[in-house]
């Protein structure tokens, strides 16, 4: 396959060798990326299962079409192109609910070395609900664009290459996004 080992290969090279049909790139691909597509599709669909699907059927699809990997875009963003595309396939075919907002993953206080009280539970929990709520109220491209900036660290241009829109207009949605989270948090 490649001169160095495949754990020290690049995303590109793997998506070279999976394009000769190399299984052990695909795997090793599928060991780097596969869980954070499955936290993202499960963004997308609310749902364990439906998530573990898009990702599995996107990960067919790299194996049939590795060979159209243009290199316009880092592997990841590619990747995660395609498990929306599946996850939304998905959608639709259930005629499911609309995108599940993202759970506060802030520190869960049963984990605590020490168990704050229950004020502090309470204040936590109400504060978790009134961002989930604010969160829902977003349109479902601005809970997606703010989801893959903020908790999957992608660029503007890596956004706007997954939704198949102008980086402009996901910087837009980005900028709504935090004004419409800022102004439904101090005014709940």
């Amino acid at each position: 396959m490649l001169n160095r080992t495949r754990s020290d290969a690049t995303d590109e090279q793997l998506l070279a060798a999976v394009a000769r049909g190399e299984e052990a790139a695909l795997r090793e691909l599928h060991r780097r990326h596969a869980s954070a597509a499955v936290r993202f599709a499960w963004r997308v669909l609310g749902d364990v299962a439906d998530a573990e699907e898009a990702v599995a059927d996107a990960f067919c699809d790299i194996w049939r079409k590795a060979c159209r990997f243009n290199g316009g875009s880092r592997v990841r963003t590619w990747l995660l192109g395609i498990v929306r595309y599946k996850a939304l396939d998905i959608l639709r075919r259930s005629r499911g609910s609309a995108m599940e907002a993202f759970d506060d993953e802030a520190a869960d206080p049963r984990d605590a070395d020490s168990a704050p009280d229950p004020e502090d539970c309470l204040a936590l929990r109400q504060d978790t609900e009134r961002l989930q709520r604010c969160f829902e109220r977003l349109s479902p491209a601005q809970r997606e664009a703010l989801y893959l900036a903020v908790v999957e660290g992608l660029t503007v241009a890596e956004i706007a290459r997954i939704q198949d829109v102008p980086p402009g207009t996901v910087a837009t949605r980005i900028h709504h996004a935090r004004r419409k989270l800022r102004e439904c948090a101090q005014g709940e």
